[in-house]
């Protein structure tokens, strides 16, 4: 379909599905002179086996080591000579693979892509050399208290869930992974009707149709499989002692999705809440008290489930205080919602974000991506200021009503205090 046939898409979007159920979306950018485009798959972390964790992550750098036509290192300089900035990642539902630069190099960069992504051929050398590459970097992880952190409050939070595994894997599964793993993977998951090719910048649509059809047209469409996790998250909490001068406290409870109707109220709120130095956050549990030297809170919206993260750092001796701090917060922001005054200047907030990032075709991309992803549609600037513009202090309350800030919320530390010193009488939150 292309935009001629789809009248509810106008410019400067565009849209087209190839025969093989491959789509193409764009947003063209005129007053820019470079283009960013990325081929995202429905091949995530979410469909590794348990004894295949990490393999993702692997596969993520595997694509770049050879292809039937170059190796390793004729990929790189052939990405280098274009001026490329390579784009790829892992996530837990999608995997991504693209570039950014000039538009005039496009056809080129857009060939390279192709022949990457369509005739991998995952020599066994490299396997050996990113491996041990991988295995570093999770020693790294759960050596590093914030990020060891962050890892088990996702194992608690999502629970009997995907979501709960390390994201990077663990030694066991990462060292026994071979290259027919690999092949097995993309094999099944890589097909065309489970792509979307996205380009945002400057480009001319209908030459850019033609050769991505040329390009990826015979690229086969596979079984049409789609996993869909639903974490189960309860009340929960669970410290690791670290030795350290600092406490990593983080809580999380449940929240919106990306395409619930509340998004933007939800946002607003975690704004006042905690989005910045003039949050309540900050200015009660680090101004006012001197309690952290960080402390933030964040929404985190997927497919699956959507929830508010919080993160304080603090001395040892001052951890129990900052989470009962922390935890008197959540219970007044969850009861009393937002003022008018608050509610005003972080509309302002958000949408001064939103037009920076309207800015740049890298950050049009992940919207244009993301959306159509979740929602199958395009989102223009100008209905996203409408929508922050639009919420009110009535629709932040309905979001907390939705959504307790202590309810089902796990609570997840790293430190070398004793928990109980920490927790005694506070968690469990009663309120």
């Amino acid at each position: 379909m292309t935009q001629s046939q789809s009248p509810q898409i106008q410019y400067p979007y565009y849209y087209h599905r190839l025969p093989n159920g491959m789509e193409m979306i764009g947003q063209h950018m005129p007053s820019v002179g470079s283009a960013v485009f990325a081929i995202q798959i429905d091949a995530g972390l979410q469909y590794e086996g348990d004894d295949e964790l990490g393999l993702s992550q692997l596969l993520d750098d595997m694509l770049y080591q050879g292809t039937d036509n170059r190796n390793a290192r004729q990929i790189t300089n052939a990405i280098e000579l274009l001026g490329a900035r390579r784009i790829s990642s892992a996530g837990f539902e999608s995997a991504r693979h693209g570039a950014q630069l000039v538009h005039t190099k496009l056809d080129d960069a857009i060939s390279l892509w192709a022949e990457i992504l369509l005739h991998p051929t995952f020599p066994e050398k490299e396997l050996q050399q990113l491996k041990p590459l991988l295995l570093q970097a999770i020693k790294r992880r759960d050596d590093e208290p914030s990020r060891r952190g962050g890892e088990l409050l996702s194992t608690l939070f999502f629970r009997n869930s995907r979501l709960a595994r390390p994201t990077l894997g663990v030694l066991d599964t990462v060292n026994s992974l071979t290259v027919e793993h690999l092949k097995r993977f993309y094999d099944t998951y890589f097909h065309a009707n489970r792509a979307v090719f996205a380009i945002a910048g400057s480009f001319d649509w209908e030459h850019v149709v033609a050769k991505v059809t040329e390009l990826f047209g015979s690229w086969s469409a596979g079984a049409d499989t789609r996993y869909r996790d639903t974490p189960d998250p309860i009340t929960t909490m669970q410290f690791e002692t670290s030795p350290g001068e600092q406490e990593h406290l983080f809580l999380e409870y449940p929240s919106v999705t990306w395409d619930d109707p509340d998004y933007y109220a939800n946002a607003l709120g975690i704004e006042v809440f905690g989005g910045g130095m003039t949050s309540r956050l900050f200015s009660e549990v680090r101004e006012k008290r001197g309690l952290v030297y960080s402390v933030a809170a964040y929404p985190q919206a997927m497919r699956a489930m959507g929830s508010v993260i919080i993160y304080a750092g603090s001395e040892p001796e001052k951890a129990r205080e900052t989470l009962q701090v922390v935890l008197q917060e959540m219970q007044k922001f969850g009861k009393e919602g937002i003022t008018e005054d608050e509610l005003e200047r972080a509309k302002i907030q958000l949408k001064s974000e939103y037009v920076m990032q309207s800015e740049s075709a890298a950050a049009r991309l992940n919207s244009i991506l993301r959306s159509w992803w979740f929602e199958r549609r395009f989102i223009p600037m100008s209905e996203v200021k409408t929508a922050i513009q639009s919420v009110t202090t009535d629709q932040v309350r309905n979001v907390l009503k939705r959504f307790p800030p202590w309810e089902r919320v796990a609570l997840a530390g790293v430190g070398p205090t004793n928990p109980d010193e920490i927790t005694k009488d506070l968690f469990p939150p009663i309120y």
